[in-house]
């Protein structure tokens, strides 16, 4: 795997737990000491990660989602961090600031709760949704070219377009895809699947909580 690509699996799963202040050190560790290493060095990793933070983290938890971002589908990371990370060394904050996408702690967290609602539906349902998502896209308020990136995110799972998005394109993007189960399988369901993904993404102990996206 590209070290670009497993940089942005790691900021992935960290995004999850950690603010953006946080992720930068840790994801510079990460780049520093074990990018380079065998897998099983994963676990090295968050036994500094949690001596430098100080933070009770659920750590085998933490573990199964580096793992699962390491292993996942690409579709499913955030944007490669590169340039944040790169200002952020040398310690160029307001670079940070100015190169970081919105909300990424956010974004990493509507990718896990969209996630959560797929796996409730059928191949043919998850078709359906994807469809009328992205054929349904006026109202996000957004420029052609985003426009196209959302389609592409709905069609074909790349993440690109969600990078661009800040929290209150989000919850609307969110609640297109609420519109949409509610469409296919009607309020009463759609609000369970809705609860249970959102239920889902709690246990994960992601950052950013899943119902500041309702």
């Amino acid at each position: 795997m590209r070290l670009s690509l497993r940089r942005r699996a790691i900021y992935t799963g960290l995004v999850g737990h950690f603010s953006e202040e946080e992720v930068w050190p840790l994801l510079a560790l990460w780049e520093n000491k074990y990018a380079e290493q065998p897998p099983f060095a994963l676990n090295e990793f968050l036994a500094e990660v949690v001596l430098r933070t100080e933070r009770k983290l659920e750590r085998a938890r933490l573990y199964r989602e580096l793992v699962g971002a390491l292993t996942g589908p690409p579709s499913q990371l955030l944007p490669d961090p590169e340039e944040q990370l790169a200002a952020w060394r040398q310690g160029r904050n307001e670079a940070v600031r100015r190169v970081a996408t919105p909300d990424a702690a956010a974004q990493a967290t509507f990718l896990a709760l969209g996630q959560a609602l797929l796996e409730q539906l059928d191949a043919a349902q998850q078709a359906a949704l994807r469809g009328f998502a992205a054929g349904n896209l006026a109202g996000m308020e957004v420029g052609p070219e985003l426009t196209t990136k959302l389609r592409t995110w709905f069609e074909q799972g790349s993440a690109d377009g969600i990078a661009a998005l800040g929290l209150e394109q989000l919850r609307k993007l969110l609640n297109l895809l609420y519109i949409g189960l509610c469409e296919f399988l009607g309020p009463v369901r759609a609000d369970r699947v809705l609860s249970q993904a959102v239920s889902r993404v709690e246990e994960r102990g992601a950052a950013f909580s899943p119902r500041r996206l309702l």
